[in-house]
């Protein structure tokens, strides 16, 4: 990690706040909220009375800990000379936070964002949570409402509650003011168009049943318009299918997505095709011509799930499991697999080799292995797509024997974004000397600042393969070796004696045995 100040009075690091002037309340509580007040349904002078101060203070304590932290990334974010207070520059201050946190970047800059409106924008409310008479759960809860507001906005909605009696006031009556005070901030301002919500996202990923989402938003007329053309499409197609199986067509029926409909004897439903449609077609981008490598997801299948002896499940793009009945309908639909080769102990990846500038497709592949995500510590961008191969020490076009190989030790994978702020100097990687079957560990120096390390991903049922062929290795030792020593005793047993042991087994076996005479066979039967 970077070298940090090592300072339990974190105040020197805080410039000083001259606190704003709060207004009068024009809404007060029924009640001020004392220890008196909280301890009236507890006995005096018993545990319980002891134990809820106990938690009014710590509370307290929490939320002033809270306002603090606050504090902190606000005077960060403002003072960091990259950023300089602009939040549209933010990028490498919430990359620093993401490190020294220990979060990835989104939850790095969602606190970054929090913080600056917190602190900068609503002074009023934060006086009170810096004094813990605001509880963090309340302020967490004001902070998610003005989320998508303008910083105007915000400001309005703090005057609004500041006029709260804010530290005794109930949950309910906060949250009642605070939808108004967001009504009343926003009122007259036009929404945002719905243009602005177009996005298509994968949800509800289910391991267990090997099941995901894809959620598209957008307006609702283009939605609705969607939503018709799949279901007319999917009719046409339904109406196809129920012909073609009623006069017993030859060859593939459309849209067979598991080949199984002459088996069925009837047409998918209609549910069933939309997917279908939706999932199979070609996707028109004309006058854009389409890349021409078509896209190939990664699958890695442990080799005990292939064979049968283990459920464990395959990982797709290194980061998803996928369970191993599915796993291995996959691949016995493929007529072409690549033998991916781990280290039995870390399951680290072992190296393919290139001689070139670009990697090869087996570098490349594996480097989508090992970053299944942006190699810069904290993103969580996968690099399946929007990514680059990069060189960790630049690639010598000049002279390439003077540095910078193509090989997997020089190389990892980068988000655009990183890639961009790598060039021009924000970042600066230098990957550190490793050992031979161990995952390759990196040393980033951010804005010349601070230094953190990270370490490329590595197969995680590895170690869970290589135990089940230890055991099978085991087990199979094992009865090799009773089968020798069942052997040696035979050998050595005098002649004969074997054999009649076992024609004594046979004679007993019989003599147990029922035979059951045959019963007469009816006229004209042959006797058998």
């Amino acid at each position: 990690m970077g070298d940090f100040v090592d300072d339990h009075d974190a105040s020197s690091l805080l410039p000083p706040v001259a606190r704003p002037a709060l207004p009068e309340w024009t809404v007060r509580a029924r009640r001020p909220l004392t220890a008196e007040r909280m301890l009236e349904e507890v006995a005096s002078g018993s545990v319980e009375a002891s134990r809820v101060l106990a938690l009014h203070r710590a509370s307290l304590a929490r939320t002033r800990m809270y306002a603090h932290h606050l504090r902190l990334l606000a005077t960060f974010f403002r003072e960091d000379p990259e950023v300089q207070g602009r939040p549209e520059d933010a990028d490498l201050s919430a990359l620093k936070v993401a490190v020294g946190l220990r979060l990835t970047l989104d939850q790095a800059w969602g606190q970054v964002r929090d913080a600056r409106t917190a602190v900068e924008v609503m002074p009023l409310t934060f006086e009170y949570v810096r004094r813990g008479e605001l509880p963090e759960s309340m302020h967490h809860r004001l902070l998610r409402a003005v989320r998508r507001l303008t910083d105007e906005q915000a400001a309005e909605v703090d005057a609004h509650l500041a006029t709260l009696e804010l530290p005794s006031v109930s949950v309910d009556t906060f949250t009642r003011h605070l939808r108004l005070a967001v009504d009343l901030a926003t009122a007259g301002a036009l929404p945002a168009p719905p243009s602005e919500s177009r996005g298509v996202e994968i949800v509800d990923v289910d391991t267990a049943s090997g099941t995901a989402s894809l959620l598209v938003t957008g307006p609702i007329l283009e939605i609705q318009g969607l939503a018709h053309r799949l279901d007319v499409a999917a009719r046409a197609v339904q109406e196809a299918q129920r012909h073609a199986l009623e006069e017993g067509a030859e060859g593939p029926l459309p849209f067979d997505l598991d080949q199984d409909l002459a088996a069925r004897g009837r047409p998918h439903s209609l549910n069933t095709l939309r997917y279908a449609i939706l999932t199979h077609t070609v996707l028109d981008t004309d006058p854009v011509q389409e890349t021409a490598s078509p896209y190939r997801l990664l699958v890695t299948v442990p080799v005990m799930t292939l064979l049968g002896r283990d459920d464990a499940p395959a990982l797709v793009e290194g980061t998803t499991p996928l369970p191993a009945e599915l796993a291995r309908d996959l691949a016995a639909g493929e007529a072409t697999w690549t033998r991916i080769l781990t280290d039995p102990v870390t399951g680290a990846y072992l190296p393919a080799s290139a001689t070139t500038y670009r990697p090869s497709a087996q570098m490349r592949l594996q480097l989508r292995l090992r970053h299944p995500v942006c190699a810069v510590p904290g993103c969580s961008r996968s690099t399946a797509l929007a990514a680059e191969d990069d060189h960790v020490l630049e690639f010598d076009h000049a002279d390439p024997a003077r540095g910078g190989p193509t090989a997997l030790e020089n190389l990892h994978r980068l988000c655009r974004t990183h890639h961009r702020l790598k060039t021009a100097g924000g970042i600066d990687p230098t990957r550190d000397p490793g050992e031979t079957g161990m995952p390759l560990r990196t040393t980033w120096t951010l804005d010349d600042q601070l230094r953190t390390r990270s370490e490329e991903a590595v197969d995680l049922l590895t170690p869970h393969t290589v135990r089940l062929l230890e055991h099978a290795r085991q087990e199979h030792e094992r009865r090799a070796a009773e089968a020798r020593a069942l052997h040696a005793a035979e050998s050595s047993r005098p002649p004969g004696e074997g054999i009649a042991q076992q024609r004594r087994a046979l004679l007993d076996r019989h003599r147990g045995r029922q035979v059951i005479p045959r019963s007469t066979p009816p006229p004209g039967e042959p006797p058998y």
